[in-house]
């Protein structure tokens, strides 16, 4: 294989060099020859750290959609992965009749991890599974890996398959099919690039194994003010054959049933006779809070920079993920970032997206500069001597409130969103239990999940071979 020189705009290919009659351009990325592992690194193929064949590498099994919903035990899809660990407002739950049913075709346990086999810009996450996760179902657009534990630590190896190195090659092997991306069994061929020396593979499995031991304590807390709060990631309204509505009662014009749900209001009724609640509204009238919908800069502008462009499917667990889809020139930033500029603390909530409409995530300095998109609404507090956003941010998780955005969304085109509704739902307020509790605990646990999204890059960038001097400043062949 020969790259054309001085030219990034093509390269050759040798006949002899074609591998199984594979004739996509970026599977022969002559960059990726380039970036040797240097002195401090060794580069093994995947396949060779994994037990072998099935037992090192399987994919899950599809479970028929008439299951999902069924229950509490999770079918992990590709969609579930962030921050290394399984989501734990993952999207499909299954009973455990439906899991006793398939069990037998997962061989799943604690320290395996997941690989993103299927799903275009998804494919090549990781996470690992630990035994809180347990039991699980996973669906087969997700390969369960296992480590070889003689020749590499399952922790180590999950940092190591994060590097922008492997994401290269990843992003090299995949291939369309059909109406879907795959990377087929490829990714056992992937260069794994592990550091030469055992007590630098010892001290990276030791921080990694740290960064999982804080989110699982970070996760129980939460669980703690969750269960104090009643919060719900994904509510659901009680079956309810027909209600009655006197037409006085219609606002706006508005025939959609959930939007008067009877529950609901005397849920709310009875939440504001133990404490306040105010709208989000009332506190934008107040200067409270300064509300503004994001920028759309166009598809032609991702992928032209670094700068996070942050979409609806961008949130994990209060939070933006560590590594947004797309990225937007420092000149697209300059041009838009008066509207769709974000700051530290500033309060996102998803406007547009069906099921993740309602989502909330707090901005930290690490995520900036970033751009949020048209889908997502910016809630940026004016006046932290009445409101902290890390209150703010419970206070939009508490099952109540999550229960209003589902009420109030609607079909438009070929999408849901909760247009202007947004300003209607309403909040506990000033002397509730439930703002109290918010108050008191939700800064402090929001800093420690900050600290972590910010060691888990630095791990990464620990593992990360030195990347050739010619693709510095631009997309690899693999990355277009």
């Amino acid at each position: 294989m020969v790259a054309l020189e001085h030219d990034h705009l093509g390269f050759e290919v040798r006949s002899e060099s074609i591998l199984d009659r594979i004739l996509i351009p970026k599977f022969y990325d002559p960059e990726l020859g380039l970036q040797g592992p240097g002195d401090r690194f060794r580069v093994v193929n995947l396949e060779d750290l994994l037990l072998p064949s099935a037992v090192g590498s399987h994919l899950g099994t599809w479970i028929p959609r008439e299951f999902h919903g069924s229950g509490e035990v999770p079918y992990v899809r590709t969609s579930d992965l962030a921050h290394w660990r399984i989501r734990p407002d993952f999207k499909k739950g299954v009973s455990h009749e439906v899991y006793s049913r398939f069990k037998h075709r997962y061989d799943v346990q604690a320290d395996d991890i997941l690989f993103v086999a299927h799903g275009s810009y998804k494919i090549g996450d990781v996470a690992l599974i630990t035994t809180s996760d347990l039991p699980l179902l996973l669906q087969d657009h997700v390969f369960r890996l296992r480590a070889a534990p003689e020749k590499i630590d399952p922790y180590l190896l999950l940092a190591a398959l994060s590097t922008t190195f492997v994401r290269r090659q990843v992003r090299s092997r995949q291939f369309s099919a059909e109406i879907i991306d795959k990377i087929g069994e490829r990714h056992l061929g992937i260069r794994v690039a592990i550091p030469r020396s055992d007590a630098d593979c010892q001290a990276l499995a030791d921080r990694v194994r740290s960064v999982i031991a804080e989110q699982s304590a970070v996760r129980l807390e939460l669980a703690e003010i969750e269960a104090g709060m009643g919060v719900s990631y994904g509510p659901r309204a009680s079956t309810r054959l027909g209600f009655e509505l006197d037409t006085s009662e219609v606002k706006n014009r508005i025939l959609v049933p959930r939007y008067y749900d009877p529950d609901l209001e005397t849920s709310l009724r009875e939440a504001e006779a133990e404490g306040p609640w105010i709208t989000l509204d009332e506190l934008m009238a107040d200067g409270v809070i300064e509300v503004s919908a994001g920028v759309e800069p166009g598809k032609l502008a991702y992928g032209t920079g670094e700068i996070p462009f942050v979409r609806t499917s961008d949130f994990a667990e209060g939070e933006i993920l560590r590594d947004p889809k797309h990225g937007v020139s420092d000149e697209i930033y300059n041009q838009y970032k008066r509207n769709g500029g974000l700051e530290p603390d500033d309060v996102l909530v998803v406007r547009d997206g069906t099921y993740l409409v309602g989502s909330s995530a707090l901005v930290g300095s690490g995520d900036l500069p970033a751009l949020h998109c048209g889908g997502i609404v910016r809630l940026r507090v004016k006046k932290r001597e009445v409101l902290e956003p890390q209150t703010l941010l419970g206070l939009l998780n508490v099952a109540l409130v999550r229960r209003q955005f589902r009420s109030k969304q609607f079909s438009r085109d070929v999408i849901e969103t909760l247009g202007n509704r947004l300003l209607e739902v309403r909040i506990p307020w000033h002397s509730s239990k439930l703002f109290a509790l918010c108050t008191a605990r939700m800064t402090a646990l929001m800093a420690r999940k900050a600290h972590v999204k910010s060691e888990i890059s630095l791990i990464i960038g620990d593992l990360e071979p030195q990347p050739p001097k010619s693709t510095l400043g631009r997309p690899g062949w693999s990355m277009r």
